[in-house]
């Protein structure tokens, strides 16, 4: 192992764990594994079953988004040897592989351990990946830093035994801004910094999350110490891993189902008993976990930089919407827009080398599925959308309308109802339609999941698209989508978007979001934002422009391409596996 890689390890690699890996698929290959008993295993060291036959997902768990070059080059690496040549950047601040054998999947973490990556519980009912605001150390707004924080709570919990196999999945977020940019209500533990008469802590929220029950997740408590929040953070967790009723009903064993259903004051009490537990004697020290090279940093800049303006137009456009200066004199965040989040072997590679080149060898993935580097000097931008515009990777847009985020679907997940994929393609060839030069179109945004599960965030969109299907006259199946408006995660405001129409075919949603946003624009007074345009006419105003696009009349000539979804050749059927979300 490089002595970057080591800097660079917050998950401690574990090679006899690879080992182990290796020796228990060959045993479950020769039907010596209880299939049960290694589907657990297997999820916990991140690997996923797909929709397709002996097909596998393997997810690098990249705590925080933060990823080195020589770990960019790892990922590659896999992308290169992977079936379909690419990685995919999550909404959790993951990179995915897919269709891997499982004889693969250990050969992809013989990749990742050397440059200080593993999957180790990036699936499973553990902690997940933590996920936070891409500008975390370098924001102008920021309270604290709050990086350090979470990376001593990824190294806490992993591994730890009774995370092992809690009821569910357990989703964390870090903000070191006041507005919360990594969005707390969102998830089932959310910390946002604080800082109250000289001391730092967190405000911290508890029991949110979307799928079929959207919650928003309410503070628990609106100040913890730094030296508390470790210890506090495991009471949540074991008052969670100790809940028998969630373990009756896995598919609603989520955290937010406890809260919700005994409230938060309950809840309160269960967390304050619970510290009062013989392992809560004494505090938790988070200094020990934070031995992490965690921001290399770039020298000091005294004179006054600016970014060139003396570029093409689309250059220009996109030093507008891509590039925001940074805390430190002098540089710039720069976000690196990702379409759909793939990359390939050769974009890894290049990078790792414009990490290196204009950066401090660190970039941060988000959770909007793109790339930011860092410490990137004011006067060196011109030269690094030159060189991303050599690699096909230099559009503007970055958090807007044309930057579409959504999950895989079809193309690989057992629960895809809908190909969201192909949807998002289509989706963007048509916001190229709109009128992109109001910026109120501009800072909208749209999101696809390809079944209500919501790993697009499609309930956080201004305009969400959620995967289903709906028959005609004749009981023939259409890949369809329910329409949602009027989500918010942006700026310190929080709000779940609501359904506003029955089940629009899927081949007709472009046309839809085209009808909602000319809707809009149509009926909008002054500058109305759009979501303050659906609280006055209200959501379900907008089915009045939908209503003909719902219609599934039947089979025939002018209804023939509504049998089929995005960039499939063959009638849709549904085909929805049992997930292993839940396993």
């Amino acid at each position: 192992m490089t002595t970057e890689a080591v800097r660079n390890e917050i998950i401690p690699v574990d090679y006899a764990e690879i080992d182990e890996f290796a020796g228990r698929v060959l045993a479950f290959r020769n039907e010596q594994e209880d299939p049960t008993e290694f589907t657990r295993y297997r999820l916990r060291q991140g690997v996923y079953g797909q929709r397709q036959d002996d097909a596998q997902m393997m997810r690098v768990k990249i705590p925080g988004g933060i990823v080195s070059a020589e770990q960019l080059e790892g990922l590659g690496a896999i992308a290169r040897y992977a079936p379909l040549s690419k990685g995919h950047i999550t909404t959790r601040e993951n990179v995915q592989f897919h269709h891997l054998k499982l004889e693969g999947a250990e050969e992809a973490m013989r990749i990742l351990g050397p440059v200080g990556l593993t999957s180790r519980e990036a699936c499973g009912n553990t902690v997940r990946n933590v996920i936070t605001n891409p500008s975390a150390g370098v924001d102008p707004t920021e309270v604290f830093d709050t990086t350090p924080y979470l990376i001593a709570y990824v190294r806490y919990f992993v591994r730890k035994p009774f995370t092992q196999d809690m009821p569910r999945k357990f989703k964390t977020s870090f903000s070191s801004t006041p507005t919360d940019d990594a969005v707390a209500p969102f998830h089932d533990l959310g910390f946002v910094a604080v800082r109250r008469g000289g001391q730092i802590g967190f405000r911290m929220h508890v029991g949110g999350g979307s799928s079929i029950m959207p919650r928003e997740a309410l503070p628990l408590y609106e100040f913890v110490l730094v030296s508390e929040y470790l210890r506090v953070s495991e009471a949540i967790l074991r008052v969670f891993n100790a809940s028998d009723e969630l373990r009756k009903n896995r598919m609603m064993a989520r955290i937010k189902v406890l809260v919700d259903r005994i409230g938060m004051d309950a809840f309160r009490e269960k967390v304050e008993e619970e510290l009062k537990q013989p392992w809560a004697a004494e505090p938790i020290d988070p200094s020990p976990y934070i031995d992490f090279d965690y921001e290399p940093v770039r020298p000091e800049i005294d004179e006054a930089l600016s970014a060139p303006e003396d570029g093409p137009e689309v250059y220009r456009t996109w030093l507008a919407s891509n590039v925001q200066p940074q805390r430190q004199r002098g540089y710039a965040m720069v976000e690196v827009t990702v379409p759909q989040g793939d990359l390939n072997p050769d974009q890894f590679d290049a990078l790792a080398k414009l990490s290196r080149r204009f950066g401090n060898g660190r970039s941060q993935l988000s959770a909007e599925q793109n790339l930011l580097f860092r410490w990137v000097r004011l006067d060196e931008v011109l030269d690094l959308w030159n060189e991303l515009d050599a690699i096909g990777l230099s559009l503007p847009g970055a958090n807007e309308i044309t930057d579409v985020v959504c999950c895989p679907g079809t193309d690989s997940c057992k629960l895809g109802i809908t190909a969201s994929m192909g949807l998002n393609r289509a989706m963007r060839s048509a916001i190229a339609e709109l009128p992109l030069i109001d910026p109120a179109v501009r800072d909208l945004h749209i999101k696809i999941s390809g079944c209500p599960n919501g790993c697009g965030r499609h309930h956080l969109a201004n305009i969400g698209f959620q995967g289903a299907a709906v028959k005609d006259k004749d009981g023939k199946q259409v890949p369809a989508y329910e329409v949602y408006v009027g989500g918010e995660f942006e700026k310190g405001t929080f709000r779940f978007a609501k359904r506003i129409a029955e089940k629009i075919p899927s081949k007709r949603a472009p046309e839809a979001m085209k009808r909602m946003v000319q809707f809009y624009l149509d009926g909008r007074q002054g500058d109305e934002r759009f979501n303050d345009f659906v609280d006055r006419v209200g959501p379900k105003s907008f089915s009045t422009v939908l209503q003909d696009l719902k219609e599934v009349a039947g089979l025939s000539v002018e209804t023939f391409d509504d049998y089929f979804d995005w960039e499939r050749t063959t009638p849709y059927k549904l085909e929805r596996g049992e997930g292993e979300c839940a396993v």
